[in-house]
């Protein structure tokens, strides 16, 4: 039979990092430091010793959540798919699995960018990191299939990312809007080599 571990076992430190997804499912300024105290069963002076205050507390638990989602995506289109082109595509199959969970309150930097509401807050350059990578992991696997110039067109591929991110979040099927998202990023990855083939085939042609 699973065993479940009791909050009181683990150290200060993982079990305020646990009680930081409330930041996740209800809003950083919306959680105020009693709450995070009682949810996490410990004292204020072991959020002070080790985080030094909310803030450094909401900082980390983005770093974390950032290193977690890169590391899932990664390793997920890693196991789905086996050549560049398919893995800018696999992008979307697991986007498909994240928006379909229950627990699903939409994406974290997108929330929390539209929280703080001022591009220069630190907590929105954690966000704007998170999407950069994103787009560059996309711009890396276009090269890689052989497209010479992949801007713009990961960047139109990651805002189809947030797009599904933010209509899963409004409504149900988080599924059914990634296989939406993926139909449209397959159309522009076709043109965008269908494009780069013409222009290949022109300039051979002129000279």
């Amino acid at each position: 039979m699973a065993t479940t571990v009791k909050k009181s076992t683990l150290e200060p430190r993982r079990r305020l990092m646990n009680a930081a997804e409330l930041f996740y499912t209800e809003g950083i300024r919306a959680v105020g430091i009693n709450r995070l105290l009682e949810e996490a069963e410990t004292p204020i002076m072991s959020l002070y010793r080790i985080f030094g205050s909310k803030e450094g507390l909401v900082e980390e638990f983005l770093l974390d959540k950032d290193a977690r989602v890169r590391t899932l995506f990664e390793s997920e289109i890693e196991r789905l798919a086996d050549t560049p082109k398919e893995r800018v595509f696999a992008f979307f199959d697991v986007l498909g699995q994240v928006t379909a969970g229950s627990d699903y309150r939409g994406c974290t930097f997108i929330n929390v960018a539209v929280e703080m509401a001022d591009p220069e807050h630190p907590f929105v350059g954690i966000a704007v990191s998170h999407k950069e990578f994103m787009r560059d992991a996309f711009s890396r696997h276009l090269s890689d299939a052989g497209l010479r110039e992949t801007e713009p067109l990961a960047t139109q591929l990651s805002m189809l990312v947030d797009g599904v991110f933010v209509a899963a979040q409004m409504r149900t099927g988080g599924e059914q809007f990634a296989a939406q998202g993926r139909m449209a990023a397959e159309v522009l990855v076709e043109a965008a080599f269908a494009a780069q083939g013409a222009t290949s085939k022109s300039k051979a042609q002129s000279r």
